[in-house]
């Protein structure tokens, strides 16, 4: 059964290296950058995230933060071994619910459609705006963004 528990320094720092590791392209930052940063600067990502954790296990993690009365999902990224089971639902979920009438805006790499339908399907529309995933990068991204009154629809291709 999965469980979500807000981070700590000893969950999210090598769940979050070991995104970086397993799925560089996912994410705007790299692993060079960040596996040498010390502890004391980790807190940005201790801070809102929460980690999923499967008997104990840390399979997945995303991060809520929030800014006045708007917030960004960041960091969002499932074990390969987790993923299909709902992890991912899950974690966002929890932070659409943390982020309560907040509008939250989010970043997805064109290389991850699977991440692109749950956000979809969880109420999450492209802006229009588009850019590339980190400075010298190739990979293009779109940026979501989920209004306060989001309808959530199982089957998005099939809602009104």
């Amino acid at each position: 059964m999965i469980e979500l528990r807000a981070a700590t320094l000893e969950t999210v720092r090598p769940l979050r290296l070991r995104a970086l590791r397993e799925d560089p392209d996912a994410f705007g930052s790299t692993l060079e950058s960040e596996q040498e940063r010390p502890d004391a600067e980790w807190a940005f990502w201790v801070e809102g995230t929460l980690i999923a954790f499967d008997d104990d296990v840390p399979v997945g993690m995303a991060k809520l933060k929030v800014d006045g009365d708007a917030a960004q999902l960041l960091g969002m990224w499932v074990a390969p071994q987790s993923r299909g089971r709902g992890v991912g639902e899950l974690l966002v979920r929890a932070l659409v619910d943390r982020a309560q009438d907040r509008p939250i805006s989010l970043c997805v790499a064109e290389t991850a459609p699977a991440a692109r339908r749950l956000y979809e399907r969880l109420g999450f529309v492209p802006t229009g705006t588009t850019g590339t995933l980190r400075p010298g990068s190739a990979i293009a991204t779109v940026d979501l963004r989920r209004a306060t009154s989001a309808r959530v629809c199982a089957r998005p291709a099939r809602c009104p």
